[in-house]
């Protein structure tokens, strides 16, 4: 008969496996404007990862419409990225972004935030 703790060990060794590989992608962990927020205006994004990516897109749409920005390709991965939107208009913004890890895996997703001018403006704009 097998010991309870020789059954466990399937368990807690996947239970390792799967957080060794969420370590080792690095997902966004801030980003400003911060996702589901309304501003009052917005004139960059500010995205944070949990480690160094290199970010290899970043898109501002409203809609169906990409709003210009001045991101451009960072050769070196870095934690932390600040791109010029200055032209962000009023209403539903979606941020869509990929970025590749440190381990060589591509990163995308995308959050949404809402700018209303007649929003109290707050902090990170």
């Amino acid at each position: 008969m097998k010991s309870k703790s020789f059954l466990r060990f399937p368990a807690v060794l996947a239970t390792l496996i799967v957080s060794l590989a969420a370590y080792a992608h690095t997902p966004l962990k801030t980003s400003s404007p911060a996702a589901d927020s309304t501003v009052a205006q917005a004139s960059a994004i500010e995205v944070e990862f949990n480690g160094p990516v290199r970010l290899v897109r970043l898109q501002v749409m409203q809609g169906e419409v990409e709003i210009p920005t001045e991101f451009s390709m960072n050769p070196e991965p870095v934690a932390a990225y600040r791109i010029d939107a200055p032209d962000i208009p009023a209403g539903k913004i979606t941020v869509e972004w990929a970025a590749i890890g440190a381990d060589g895996h591509t990163l995308t997703d995308t959050f949404s935030f809402t700018v209303d001018p007649n929003a109290a403006a707050t902090a990170g704009n």
